[in-house]
């Protein structure tokens, strides 16, 4: 019994890790974003019941849960979307004021690993628009920026 026990726990577990979806809370009370850490697909839920479209699917035949991950940045309308594997950025927009305000940008759009394994976490630096990429695995940084200005203000350098 206490083994069938054990192994049912350990079931349950690795079922808690391998979560496909995941809700973020914003800081406004009335949204959530929810991730499908599989695909990267995103969607603004609302407490009244409406859901709007952040971010399209990206890895659609991925099976691997917990490849994508956001960030929150001190602008509490943007979350910064990572896919682990690759090191792939986007910048990813909510809003209150309608989907016409609701958008994502590719920030890295070059893979910067092949392996299908969870390596790459960012950091925020000093300034609330930039923040270090980097791989946990071999140590490689990159220094990244986001903004609210245009695409031209969107880079990612190496470090």
């Amino acid at each position: 019994m206490q083994k069938l026990i054990t192994i049912f726990l350990i079931f349950i577990s690795l079922k808690i890790f391998s979560q496909t979806y995941k809700l973020y809370q914003t800081d406004n009370i009335h949204n959530q974003l929810k991730l499908n850490t599989k695909t990267g697909e995103i969607y603004q839920v609302q407490d009244d019941g409406q859901t709007f479209i952040v971010k399209e699917v990206i890895t659609p035949n991925n099976n691997k849960p917990n490849r994508y991950k956001l960030y929150k940045t001190t602008n509490i309308w943007t979350y910064i979307l990572v896919d682990q594997f690759s090191g792939k950025l986007w910048q990813c927009q909510y809003s209150i004021k309608g989907s016409d305000y609701i958008s994502s940008w590719i920030i890295n759009a070059e893979e910067l690993s092949e392996t299908e394994t969870n390596k790459f976490t960012i950091q925020p630096l000093t300034s609330m628009y930039q923040f270090y990429l980097i791989n946990d695995e071999n140590g490689e940084m990159w220094k990244f920026q986001w903004t609210t200005k245009g695409d031209d203000y969107r880079w990612i350098q190496k470090q």
